[in-house]
């Protein structure tokens, strides 16, 4: 009898899910494209590498921002999973985290408008301690909000949304380049990095404001409570059981060491040319230009061929990027670096969004998601610092060209020993009804 209801329960709930869809498709479309604009008025790869660059002569200290960046966002996910897994609706959650990717923007203008002329040390404290915040009240959304998408846009149609959802916020982080280029060319530092900031606040906030309006369906199955030891305990033994997941986190583990060099493009290219700032908002413009052209080709191969080869599309093209920024000595080849590298980027963050949430059933998405993301979270985390430590005493050629082998490591191991997870048969009821019915 409780099988039964257990598929009525599916049934009724696609049902929402293909009543909502187009709802659903747009107000999740607001979302990420006004956080993307956000984010490219203070963009991880440009402007805040850029403004830690006044404060500081420490490449050691620049390469905490990714740093931060990742461990913020990876780190606390396994934490949280089993809490997230347990929730009815996983948009609660990131209602009450969303505020603290906000927040510290408007904060960061305020202390870099009144504390710029007291002691640069101090500045940069709290750019870190802001940016610490915005990094990890991601975090501890980040399963909930991966979990909630997969529930409310379906498995065929993920690739599409990832697709216009990063064009889309690719044209509109467009705009806020140029208005970047705009800002830091015409004020004089530090103004023009906090109207960067400013906006950033500005933009995010609307997206927060979209979020609040998605409708998300219960799902109806569950799975048995567990204590959080409980929880933990029974970790290794899914990964043991799961060789795919276990193989594909190994792959991952190379990949994301790529930031070691990625991360200090606009720095070498600044100091290797003596640009001054306004160049930062003309590489961001290429990024995201790249980003934006690529999306939707890569949301269209996710559809039809899966996200694992749109993966090692991706790191080839970084691969590239990288072997163009050890030869460059001009200020064009360094807009090649940034454009290709927004095809790599763009390429890396849809398949690595979309292969995640087909690794597992939807009760144990999260805890799938958060185990991806934490077991590569220190070295994620970790490279932008070694690299940045590197580069201080041998420099930035050596530790391009060290990432560029740690990147073939990765990629030949992810397309001989990872099987792509939609071609692998689901594992409980509920996909194939989620196929056939939308």
């Amino acid at each position: 009898m409780s099988k039964q209801l257990e598929q009525a329960g599916l049934v009724t709930f696609e049902d929402e899910v293909k009543r909502n869809y187009r709802w659903n498709f747009t107000v999740n479309l607001l979302d990420w494209v006004f956080f993307s604009m956000g984010m490219s008025f203070a963009s991880l790869n440009t402007v805040l590498p850029a403004f830690a660059r006044h404060l500081t002569s420490s490449n050691f200290l620049i390469g905490l921002i990714p740093c931060l960046s990742t461990l913020g966002w990876l780190l606390p996910q396994i934490l949280i999973a089993n809490f997230t897994q347990k929730l009815k609706r996983k948009k609660d959650l990131i209602i009450v985290t969303g505020p603290g990717e906000r927040i510290p923007w408007f904060f960061l203008f305020l202390a870099v408008m009144f504390l710029s002329s007291s002691s640069s040390s101090l500045l940069l404290t709290i750019f870190f301690i802001l940016y610490a915040l915005f990094c990890f009240s991601g975090g501890m959304g980040g399963v909930a909000w991966q979990d909630m998408l997969a529930k409310v846009i379906p498995l065929k149609k993920r690739g599409r949304f990832f697709g216009w959802s990063n064009f889309l916020a690719g044209g509109v982080s467009i705009f806020g380049a140029f208005l970047s280029i705009y800002l830091l060319k015409n004020f004089p530092f530090p103004k023009n990095f906090a109207l960067c900031f400013l906006f950033a606040f500005f933009a995010t906030s609307i997206s927060y404001i979209s979020f609040i309006l998605i409708r998300e369906p219960v799902y109806p199955v569950k799975n048995k409570e567990s204590s959080f030891r409980e929880y933990f305990l029974g970790l290794p033994s899914l990964l043991k059981k799961d060789k795919n997941f276990f193989s594909f986190l190994i792959a991952s583990i190379f990949l994301s060491c790529g930031a070691m060099a990625t991360a200090f493009f606009a720095v070498h290219a600044m100091n290797k040319l003596t640009l001054p700032d306004s160049q930062i908002g003309i590489f961001t413009l290429l990024l995201l230009t790249g980003q934006t052209i690529s999306s939707i080709l890569w949301g269209y191969l996710g559809d039809k061929k899966g996200y694992k080869l749109i993966m090692e599309l991706g790191i080839l093209l970084t691969i590239l990027a990288i072997l163009l920024a050890i030869f460059s000595s001009s200020i064009y080849l360094f807009y090649g670096v940034f454009f290709i590298f927004g095809w790599a980027f763009s390429a890396y963050f849809i398949s690595s969004m979309g292969v995640m949430l087909e690794f597992s059933t939807p009760e144990m998405r999260p805890t799938y998601i958060a185990l991806a993301n934490t077991i590569k979270a220190p070295f994620v985390s970790l490279s932008p610092l070694l690299g940045g430590f590197l580069a201080d005493r041998i420099g930035f050629p050596f530790v391009f060209a060290i990432t560029i082998f740690i990147l073939l490591g990765g990629i030949l191991y992810l397309a001989l020993l990872v099987k792509e997870p939609r071609h692998l048969p689901a594992h409980l009821p509920g996909r194939y009804v989620a196929k056939k019915r939308l």
